[in-house]
């Protein structure tokens, strides 16, 4: 028996929320790229991932979008006899676009994906062993009705194990420093499912960094449960 499925797949967590900054950084040229990475822990896997987000008309405005995401994750199921172990290599290149209406926005993707299954111990036999080419879908938006108020929803689907997943949270503005509430997420795919409810705190700035973090608990469907953890960063150039 090998277990595939690790932490929800990172188009939900790259690029946690539209960077608090004015548009304009350096003199009169708008930002045009993001780079963002992140760490995810729960006691039965980590993955870490990290990328890079290129707007051709900046990051604040419509137009046309560039992600390149890249993750790699551990995931171990234990028995009475054996442990079996998963790592699992992501990347995807997903052209998109940005809508922005007022408080409202929406980012559409759409491109390739590759992933690569390494099992120890080694099943030849495994559906999913080695390297796989697919396609990935992915959304996402971010809403304010008002200022210190912000709801936030991504969902992604792709063809290699029918994986799929979304994420939905919402946040409060708090001492006017960055937003604190509740997430849920989940993912699926050929192998397994994953829930996770939590607290994230969103939208921290240090000087060029922003900031993201949560906590939780997650359950899968192989009877796994406990508390996770992720920290994530962004910055803008």
């Amino acid at each position: 028996m090998s277990s595939a499925s690790l932490s929800p797949s990172t188009e939900l967590f790259s690029a946690s929320s539209p960077a608090s900054v004015d548009p304009l950084s350096g003199g009169s040229k708008a930002d045009q790229v993001l780079l963002f990475g992140g760490y995810d822990l729960w006691r039965n896997g980590v993955s870490n991932y990290a990328g890079l987000h290129w707007a051709t008309n900046g990051l604040n405005d419509d137009g046309f979008i560039l992600r390149l995401s890249m993750s790699n994750g551990l995931d171990s199921y234990r028995t009475r006899s054996r442990t079996y172990t998963t790592e699992i290599f992501r990347a995807a290149l997903l052209p998109g676009w940005r809508f922005k209406r007022g408080e409202f926005e929406v980012k559409l993707f759409v491109g390739p994906d590759f992933e690569n299954h390494k099992l120890t111990p080694d099943s030849l036999t495994a559906k999913w062993r080695g390297a796989h080419l697919g396609l990935r879908i992915a959304a996402e938006t971010w809403a304010q009705p008002i200022p210190e108020l912000m709801l936030a929803a991504s969902f992604y689907a792709a063809t290699i194990a029918s994986g799929y997943g979304f994420r939905a949270a919402a946040g409060w503005r708090l001492i006017d420093a960055f937003w604190l509430g509740p997430e849920l997420s989940g993912s699926r795919d050929e192998f397994s499912r994953q829930t996770r409810f939590g607290i994230h705190l969103t939208g921290l700035q240090s000087g060029p960094f922003e900031w993201s973090a949560a906590f939780g608990y997650v359950r899968d469907s192989f009877g796994r449960c406990g508390g996770y953890g992720r920290l994530a960063t962004q910055m803008r150039l």
